[in-house]
């Protein structure tokens, strides 16, 4: 009888470690599919940082194309009025 017993609890006690290892297998996978989701989301995050990178750069670039434009314009402009302050300046002599 009290083999009887023995092997019921040993019975119990493998029925529980099979359904521990199989609740420790299903918690396992889905932490390894999170980690790789999280993977993911984070090389998708620095291809937009890497493409949001290189549209400030070109814009930095056509930042300084304006400027360099902006300079030209008022230099030309500068010009035109000193010109046509030379000419009102010599309509009076």
């Amino acid at each position: 009888m009290e083999t009887d017993a023995i092997r019921q609890l040993l019975t119990e006690i493998r029925d529980s470690q099979q359904t521990l290892e199989h609740e420790y297998r299903r918690v396992a996978n889905e932490a390894l599919a999170m980690q790789r989701e999280a993977l993911e989301l984070q090389k998708q995050a620095v291809a937009t940082q890497q493409q949001a990178v290189a549209e400030q750069g070109r814009s930095v670039a056509m930042q300084a194309q304006f400027g360099r434009l902006y300079r030209i314009a008022l230099a030309i402009g500068a010009m035109l009025v000193a010109g046509f302050v030379f000419w009102l300046a010599s309509l009076r002599i």
